[in-house]
């Protein structure tokens, strides 16, 4: 009983900062696409995410040097209060085609949030590397859970906000949110001292190095995937605010808009991690779990080739969104468990926030060159057909990298790169939590 009521608060903490979290990133959010895709800002997109993914390079190189000067716990809480006053102090600047200071806002935002999110997740991965499998999957799900109902919150409350409050101020909440965050998650290093992680999982005293790290066969395949799955999202992003943007709404307009699919997407991935999800990992395995959020949009963009509206398109990327947020997340999180300790915030940090950073800057060069040659002003007008076709090509690619890591795993068992007992293939489905309530 007392081992049950440990785990519960080793759990409760880490979820409590993801909701919040994810509450400070819906508010952001919505009031950063209210004012920047308003006029002619689905144009500056493709130069916007080019930028995204230079920035996220540079951030992510500058904490991965930082976590080796200082150690991961005080650039985690460092972090999270520099980011909440940057994210802050430049709001009274952000107007409607005021696209220099909206660009900055763009950028920050999915640079920040992609290392503050990363940082969460691998909290946890470092609180459950030495409990049981079944333990980890359980407190894994209740924390991507607590995750969607903090998106959900957020849809909720910029919905009800923007009726008194322009789309700007909603990030400065964003920033106080994020504040709140940090407050929990240094009362999470309190409570649970490092020194006591690192005695459940020796580290060796070998140095980390790209070249070292790389040349495991499984921590390639999760960059492969990575990848080719950034490369999709951003297409699928794309065609989501062409759609919007077709619309022609005012700021406030768009606040809503944004408000309304949020909470429809955080709602939709929190019914499929209660209703759905328990089902999943326990029959399909972890690279079975994997497998589902492109297999389904690989359906998807299949119908957009066949009924090319702006609501099928919207569909897509609430299916993308909603699944992404919920079986997808926790079972990905998940797949950075058997990566030995020492190499794990290594990996997250190069897979995640350098690697998909990457493939979204090269989406957003191809999209780029499209958009110079393009020579129209009206968004509803743009003939988006060729890029469904090419995100097709890109998910059948996201697919085989997938199923590729299967033998990507049984290497790396085979010559010792990681620890099989750790591996949460086999474990139970990652929302056990959601059992009950079926």
């Amino acid at each position: 009983m007392e081992e049950k009521a440990h785990y519960l608060f080793q759990t409760l903490l880490p979820a409590i900062s993801m909701g919040l979290l994810t509450l400070a990133l819906t508010l952001a959010r919505t009031g950063r696409d209210a004012l920047f895709f308003q006029g002619q800002g689905l144009f500056q997109f493709p130069m916007a995410f080019m930028l995204v993914g230079l920035a996220s390079l540079l951030g992510a190189a500058l904490y991965v040097r930082a976590m080796k000067i200082w150690g991961a716990r005080a650039c985690r809480t460092g972090f999270m209060i520099l980011a909440a006053v940057v994210l802050a102090v430049l709001v009274p600047t952000l107007r409607p085609g005021h696209y220099p200071a909206l660009m900055s806002r763009f950028i920050f935002i999915p640079t920040v949030f992609g290392i503050l999110f990363a940082n969460i997740w691998l909290l946890a991965s470092d609180l459950f590397a030495g409990a049981p499998k079944t333990v980890a999957a359980l407190s894994f799900s209740k924390i991507g859970a607590s995750a969607l109902a903090g998106g959900m919150a957020g849809g909720l409350l910029a919905k009800g906000l923007v009726i008194y409050l322009d789309p700007e101020w909603l990030i400065l909440l964003a920033a106080v949110m994020i504040v709140l965050a940090a407050g929990v998650v240094v009362q999470t290093h309190v409570k649970f001292p490092a020194a006591a992680i690192v005695a459940q999982s020796p580290e060796s005293t070998q140095p980390i190095s790209i070249i070292t790290v790389f040349s495991k066969n499984y921590a390639r395949g999760l960059l492969l995937i990575a990848m080719t799955a950034a490369l999709a999202g951003i297409f699928i992003d794309f065609l989501f605010y062409a759609a919007a943007s077709s619309a022609r709404m005012d700021s406030r307009g768009n606040a809503d808009f944004f408000a309304n699919f949020y909470t429809m997407l955080y709602f939709s991935s929190l019914v499929i991690q209660l209703f759905v999800a328990p089902k999943i990992q326990g029959k399909l395995g972890l690279v079975g779990g994997l497998v589902i959020l492109p297999l389904t949009l690989l359906g998807g963009a299949t119908f957009v080739t066949a009924v090319s509206t702006a609501l099928s398109r919207s569909a897509l990327k609430v299916a993308e969104g909603g699944l992404k947020a919920s079986i997808h997340r926790s079972i990905w999180e998940q797949a950075f468990i058997p990566v030995e300790t020492k190499e794990r915030s290594f990996v997250k940090m190069f897979v995640d926030g350098i690697g998909a950073r990457v493939a979204e800057s090269i989406g957003a060069i191809v999209l780029f060159v499209w958009l110079i040659r393009v020579d129209v002003t009206d968004p509803s007008a743009l003939d988006v057909n060729w890029i469904v076709w090419f995100l097709i090509v890109v998910i059948g690619v996201w697919l085989f990298f997938t199923q590729d890591l299967r033998r990507r795993m049984r290497r790396s068992m085979e010559r010792g790169e990681i620890e099989c007992a750790r591996f949460p293939d086999q474990c139970p489905c990652t929302t056990e939590w959601g059992k009950g309530l079926t």
